[in-house]
């Protein structure tokens, strides 16, 4: 079984890298990925810190996520085998990002009438629950019981899906535009190749896209990308095939991976996905591990 969506305290997971690779030894993986999001920090600790590395007795490849956007929606890649001390990350000042961000939803929530208190609503890049403005918001709102009649209205969510399915979703109430921080999706997957490694679109059906199955279509086959992750937990049987075959169209490779945060996403679990939906064999990336950086 393989892992190749993970993320670390050095992003918005709670696991520091000594725990997740305790957890990954449990769990018996054979081939894992960190992937923090638009951060190597993990792999900087590992190589001044040799001993961690014992730890795990699989492969790791050398990842990372990276926002990035595609006509005006927020998506993500993931990069695998890459040199990390050469990858060129667009470092976005996220606490400047993520404030101007809060404000906006806040503002939004207020105009709709919903309920909060202000005190709670900040952003803390240290503390991965006030890490990103749409968690720290949609925490606030649910906390609140007079919400819930306005939360039927406009759409349930929870903290996690609600960046997806409302404040990145040109058709919710809540939607607000961040993606002018952003580089290209064309820009980077050249940094990716740069770097020396394989681009690989992350959880393509989470996007907001209104004909999701025609833009990743057109996604494959007008850029540079490599793959695309086609095993989810948040995916369903139909949605996997569906890549699958997009990716066999394409002439891409396929991956897949757990998103794990530990506490964050505390119904998602390293390796098994949600309510063991994924077990995913090494087989699953056969056609191109051999081909990228390992550590």
């Amino acid at each position: 079984m393989i892992d190749l969506h993970m993320h670390t305290s050095y992003s918005d997971g709670t696991d520091s890298l000594s725990e997740l690779l305790d957890n990954a030894e449990k769990k018996k993986l054979e081939i894992i990925s960190i992937t923090d999001h638009d951060e190597i920090a993990a792999y900087i600790e590992l190589n001044a810190h040799p001993d961690l590395r014992k730890k795990f007795s699989g492969v790791i490849i050398p990842g990372a996520e990276l926002k990035t956007v595609y006509h005006s929606v927020p998506i993500e890649v993931l990069a695998y085998g890459i040199d990390y001390q050469k990858l060129k990350i667009h470092k976005i000042d996220q606490e400047t990002l993520q404030t101007k961000t809060l404000k906006a939803l806040t503002d939004i929530a207020r105009n709709l009438g919903f309920k909060y208190e202000e005190k709670n609503l900040y952003i803390d890049r240290k503390n991965p629950e006030k890490q990103w403005a749409s968690y720290v918001i949609a925490a606030e709102i649910l906390s609140h019981k007079e919400n819930e009649e306005l939360i039927q209205k406009y759409g349930n969510f929870t903290p996690t899906s609600f960046y997806r399915m409302h404040a990145s979703n040109k058709d919710s109430a809540f939607y607000y535009d961040e993606t002018t921080d952003y580089i290209s999706l064309e820009e980077t997957i050249d940094r990716i190749h740069e770097a020396g490694g394989l681009a690989f679109l992350a959880h393509p059906f989470l996007y907001t896209y209104e004909d999701k199955k025609g833009t990743i279509e057109k996604i494959l086959k007008t850029t540079k990308l490599d793959g695309i992750e086609a095993e989810y937990p948040l995916f369903s049987p139909m949605e996997r095939k569906t890549i699958k075959q997009l990716a066999k169209k394409y002439h891409k490779y396929i991956s897949g991976g757990s998103d794990y945060h530990a506490k964050t996403k505390p119904d998602i679990a390293m390796g098994t996905g949600k309510s063991n939906n994924l077990n995913i064999p090494s087989t699953l990336v056969e056609d191109w591990i051999s081909k990228v950086r390992k550590i």
